[in-house]
Order: structure tokens, then C-alpha cells, then sequence
């Protein structure tokens, strides 16, 4: 007779392990507007910054709307839409305060408030996509990754001072996005021989 805790832990190896909650990335890149368009962007650096200071993130989930109708007398629930929940990535405040300025600009291209009367921005110049990365325990494969499609930042927590303060000071930003879809679909599954040019074509392969 089989051992359920050999089979449990076949699996467990086969699956490459428990997955960690501490093993994950996040990556965008800058919005469109921050470059050129006369504004001085030269203090925005390496996209990679916001990979190494990021503390916590969020994958979000997805909720299928419905509707009640009747079919041959039958009420039952109709699906008719799809709603996405919000996310929420914390990142690590340097002494610079560097991610707080760059959020803060961010947000500031979105609505300029420097006026007396508030000026939008084009959409497409402030969004770009938001990457959220789970890793496996070595933290080389994308165990499960999604994309959120045109985000960008709706609001940022507030960040306090006191004389008894003494630990690490954060940030958390929540995004706003069109959607999100599942990348890397194929990633750490056994007897997966998908050339890795091909999954940078087509990440749902």
C-alpha cells in the first residue's frame, strides 16, 4: 500500500516545494510621460530599483459578475462581466526618499495641481504595465506571474514621524488598472521543453 506521506512529499518535489511567500519581484517601467516633454527626469534611475526595495505586493484576484434569470422556470445566475480586486505593492524608503518622489511625481504628471485648475494628462503617458512575479525557492524560475494592463498609482499612504521611531519606514502604493492577465502559464511544470525564446514571444505558452 502506497505511504500517503511518501506520496505527499513525491509531489511536493515534484512541484518544485511549498511556495514562499517571500519569494517574489516586481517590475514596471517608467510611464511615457517622464521622458522628455521638457520635464527634468534625470534623477529617475534604473527600473531595477524598484524591484530591490520592494517589500510586499499583492495578486490580485478576479470575481465573475452576474445576473439572476429564468430558464424553464429555473433561476440560476448568468455571468455578464468580470471585476478585478485593487493592488497594493510597499516599498522600502531609502534616505533619499527616492521611491516617495518618484510616486509623488508620478502622481502629479497624472493630475498637474500646480495650477488653479487641475489639468489631466493623456492616459496612454501616465500607465504602464505592472509585472508581480512569484518565484520559486531559488528565486530563478516564474513560478506564477500576472500583468496589470495600464496601471498606475491612485494613491499612496501616508508616511509618519515620531521621536520613538526607530525602524524601517515604508510606502505602500495602490494601482489602478484596465485588467490583468496570467503570464509565464507553463513555467515550472515538469517535462516543460518550451524554448525559452518562445515563452518571451508568447508568455501564455
Amino acid at each position: 500500500m502506497p505511504n500517503p506521506i511518501d506520496n505527499m512529499k513525491a509531489l511536493l518535489s515534484k512541484r518544485g516545494g511549498i511556495a514562499r511567500g517571500n519569494r517574489y519581484g516586481v517590475h514596471f517601467t517608467h510611464p511615457t510621460i517622464t521622458k522628455g516633454q521638457g520635464r527634468d527626469s534625470t534623477w529617475v534611475q534604473d527600473g531595477r530599483d524598484t524591484w530591490i526595495l520592494c517589500t510586499a505586493a499583492t495578486l490580485p484576484g478576479k470575481r465573475i459578475s452576474t445576473t439572476e434569470a429564468t430558464h424553464n422556470h429555473n433561476l440560476s445566475k448568468k455571468p455578464y462581466s468580470m471585476a478585478t480586486d485593487e493592488v497594493s505593492t510597499t516599498f522600502l524608503l531609502t534616505s533619499d526618499y527616492y521611491m516617495k518622489k518618484y510616486f509623488d511625481l508620478w502622481q502629479e504628471l497624472i493630475i498637474n495641481s500646480t495650477g488653479n485648475h487641475y489639468k489631466t494628462s493623456y492616459k496612454d503617458d501616465y500607465t504602464t504595465d505592472v509585472e508581480i512575479h512569484a518565484l520559486n525557492n531559488e528565486n530563478e524560475n516564474i513560478g506564477y506571474g500576472i500583468k496589470l494592463e495600464k496601471a498606475y498609482p491612485i494613491q499612496l499612504s501616508q508616511v509618519e514621524f515620531s521621536e520613538g521611531a526607530e525602524g524601517l519606514m515604508e510606502i505602500t502604493v495602490t494601482w489602478e488598472y484596465d485588467n490583468w492577465r496570467m503570464t509565464h502559464m507553463k513555467e515550472g511544470f515538469i517535462n516543460d521543453h518550451t524554448p525559452a525564446a518562445s515563452r518571451l514571444d508568447n508568455p501564455y505558452v
